[in-house]
């Protein structure tokens, strides 16, 4: 037992380490260019549309602080959309604030601008009467894409962004291993789920329920069918980033437990 005991402890924090920074730890999407720097972690998609940056230890100096920001500025320059998350490992600890003085602020929904960093390293319940499918198909895929959408406030134009990449995302994640599920009630598709994988865990890269069919476990179903996919991969766990008025409450009550805030900000 004692000799397991800091392997299990190591595991936990790795898996915290994902769900708050999961672009440093995640295999960035192909084609995309990924820079690891002691600073930060940027990831900018091949097509432009897109700029993560995370894991910000950042100088507390002004004018080191000044240097790394344009740094970044720098390697995002040109993208449609950049994202910037600080979690409670940020620093300095007022990062937010501070780099609202630089002209960051809040996103546009569907993003929020605080959510929580969770972790689960034990069985989630599964749910009764909820058909949980592999996505294998294009279509499939475009009926998962039409509930997120349809699930969420999106901005008009972010919306048909994301469905003028429909195919490309879903030739990517195929090749990748399709890690998209479908949730079906009486054959018809209610609920999406997406993962991504890394070597802590699996980190749910999205879950979306139809407002018609909450209520009926099918948000549940589909953690529980991630959880049995990182179990067949032989990882410890899974890890995500929820939104305090929407999943967090019921990943809550299915075992998750929150590791970090994270604050996101959007450079324009």
């Amino acid at each position: 037992m004692t000799s397991r005991a800091p392997a299990a402890a190591a595991a936990l924090a790795a898996l915290a380490a994902l769900a708050e920074d999961p672009e440093r730890h995640v295999e960035p999407p192909e084609g995309s260019r990924q820079v690891v720097d002691p600073r930060y972690t940027v990831v900018v998609t091949p097509d432009g549309r897109w700029a993560g940056v995370c894991a910000l230890r950042l100088p507390a100096d002004e004018a080191a602080l000044a240097a790394a920001v344009a740094d970044v500025r720098a390697l995002t320059a040109g993208s449609e959309l950049v994202l910037w998350n600080a979690g409670s490992s940020a620093t300095p600890s007022d990062l937010p604030q501070r780099l609202r003085t630089y002209g960051l602020q809040d996103p546009a929904p569907p993003f929020d601008p605080v959510c929580a960093a969770m972790v689960l390293d034990s069985v989630p319940p599964a749910a009764d009467g909820v058909e949980v499918r592999r996505i294998g198909t294009f279509e499939e895929h475009l009926a998962g894409l039409e509930v997120m959408l349809a699930a969420a406030e999106w901005a008009p134009e972010h919306a048909a962004a994301e469905r003028s990449r429909a195919r490309d995302v879903f030739d990517r994640r195929t090749r990748r291993g399709g890690f998209q599920w479908l949730a079906l009630v009486d054959g018809e598709p209610v609920a999406f789920g997406a993962a991504d994988r890394a070597d802590a865990g699996l980190f749910l890269a999205g879950g979306s329920t139809l407002p018609a069919a909450r209520g009926r476990g099918c948000y549940r179903a589909l953690v529980h069918a991630r959880w049995q996919e990182a179990q067949r991969l032989g990882l410890p766990g899974l890890a995500v980033q929820a939104q305090y008025g929407t999943s967090a409450p019921i990943l809550r009550r299915l075992g998750f437990t929150e590791v970090a805030q994270v604050h996101t900000l959007r450079d324009p």
